[in-house]
């Protein structure tokens, strides 16, 4: 029990800084201007668009790109050496303010991303449709060339509408993207203890950059890439369209599996790793 309110704490000074101020304003901008486009369509027909909309914000590469360099810079206090954790080592011992600060790392992650959630709904308010179906809008700009005339960024996939309801869709997205967030939160944990920030900051960017070559290899390539990049599996509302005939996204199963296993082994390694590295404090509490 202890331990858990030691992570909830944690948490809280993990969310509430300057740092999540700035991701939350920048994101808050560019779901804005990733909206408009849709926004003026809604208008244009006069009919309110599904609740559900966050998936496909991520499946525009650049806004899926900006959204991981966020969500570096959110996890780049790493590897948490400021002066205020060098007193909740001594009072908690070294293994606690590991896991303390592990559990926070994903806490954080969930609350950016349900705040990146909100912020794709925010500039569609009111004409939202709050229900368990796709809506005719959706429909609309998937079937037709109303996403190329009214210059509307999301890709919309007809395919995910006989798969997923709105709330699956959903649910599996935050589940996801939660799970990606903490993995490179604890990647850059890990490299940081191992190797140092600079190196830390520098390998979860470079996870990012990765979307664009997944993008750029021939489809009948691309899903033995993709099977290595966690950070385009965010794009679960690709999963049931195939490019030039080839379905390459992994399964939700394989996604899961590797995102719990390999941030179970590196949690492992950051545990051993804490009982014998010299903390190096920093005076930067930000």
């Amino acid at each position: 029990m202890k331990q858990l309110q030691y992570i909830w704490k944690n948490t809280i000074l993990k969310i509430c800084n300057s740092r999540s101020a700035a991701f939350a304003i920048i994101m808050l901008v560019i779901c804005r201007s990733y909206a408009k486009p849709l926004r003026q369509f809604m208008d244009a027909v006069d009919y309110p668009v599904s609740w559900c909309v966050f998936p496909f914000f991520l499946t525009n590469y650049y806004f899926l790109f900006l959204f991981w360099v966020l969500i570096t810079y959110l996890h780049s206090d790493v590897p948490f050496m400021q002066h205020s954790n060098m007193y909740q080592v001594i009072r908690t011992g070294r293994r606690r303010w590991a896991v303390g600060q592990m559990g926070g790392l994903f806490l954080r992650s969930f609350a950016a991303v349900l705040f990146t959630a909100l912020c794709t709904i925010l500039p569609l308010l009111p004409d939202i449709e709050v229900t368990n179906k796709w809506g005719k809008l959706l429909h609309t700009v998937a079937m037709t060339d109303a996403a190329s005339e009214y210059e509307i960024r999301l890709n919309v996939y007809s395919e995910i509408f006989g798969e997923y309801t709105p709330l699956q869709l959903m649910g599996i997205c935050i589940l996801l993207c939660t799970l990606i967030s903490g993995f490179m939160g604890m990647l850059m944990f890990f490299i940081s203890l191992y190797s140092g920030k600079v190196l830390a900051v520098a390998g979860a960017v470079a996870m990012a950059v990765l979307l664009f070559v997944v993008a750029t290899v021939p489809p009948k390539n691309r899903y033995r890439l993709a099977f290595f990049v966690p950070t385009v599996w965010a794009q679960a509302a690709r999963i049931a369209t195939p490019s030039l005939s080839f379905y390459w996204m992994p399964s939700l199963s394989y996604m899961l599996g590797f995102l719990l296993l390999v941030t179970g082994i590196m949690a492992a390694l950051i545990l051993y790793k804490v009982k014998h590295v010299e903390f190096n404090w920093e005076n930067d509490d930000v």
